[in-house]
């Protein structure tokens, strides 16, 4: 694909809600992802699960995974998957397993794979947005200041719980609670 075109797959509109409350949240995430590329999202996290931040759109617009970081505070997540995206317009691809340079200052980032019993509860948005069809999601793990990644030995508690590695701990309680 060329630079600057943004669109490798054609998605039918999602089913929009009768409520005018959910219906302008869904109208806004479309209209971000025909203006933006894609729509973000925050989830603010308690006493067990940190705060999270995903993407819409990006798989329908170039084709490349739905990213997903867990523990950055909203505004400073949020501006990592504005840049992921500008970098997608530009022609930059990403994968699980890429290390990405220059989207924290001074540290690199790694993608890993967002294993499928995760995506329900921490891709919603998403779900709505594809109609339940399958699409792919990598979680972006990114170190402490000082270079310690959440599975090196040296790891703190807290900074492990903040960011677990989707790909191995289980769906939080909070997910598999009845509504």
């Amino acid at each position: 694909m060329s630079a600057g075109v943004s669109s490798t797959t054609t998605i039918s509109m999602p089913q929009l809600s009768d409520d005018p409350k959910h219906r302008a949240g869904e109208e806004k995430c479309i209209a971000d992802i025909a203006t933006h590329d894609l729509h973000v999202l925050r989830v603010h996290g308690d006493n067990e699960w940190p705060e999270f931040t995903y993407s819409v759109g990006l798989h329908e617009r170039f084709g490349i995974p739905e990213v997903i970081i867990l523990g950055l505070r909203g505004e400073l997540a949020h501006s990592l998957l504005n840049e992921l995206a500008a970098r997608a317009r530009e022609g930059e691809r990403i994968a699980a397993g890429d290390t990405l340079s220059g989207l924290l200052e001074g540290f690199d980032v790694v993608l890993l794979p967002v294993p499928e019993h995760h995506i329900e509860p921490h891709f919603g948005w998403a779900l709505w947005y594809y109609d339940g069809r399958p699409f792919p999601a990598v979680q972006l793990v990114y170190p402490t200041t000082s270079g310690i990644w959440p599975w090196d030995p040296e790891a703190s508690e807290h900074f492990k719980a903040n960011q677990p590695l989707l790909e191995s701990v289980p769906v939080p309680e909070w997910a598999r609670r009845p509504s």
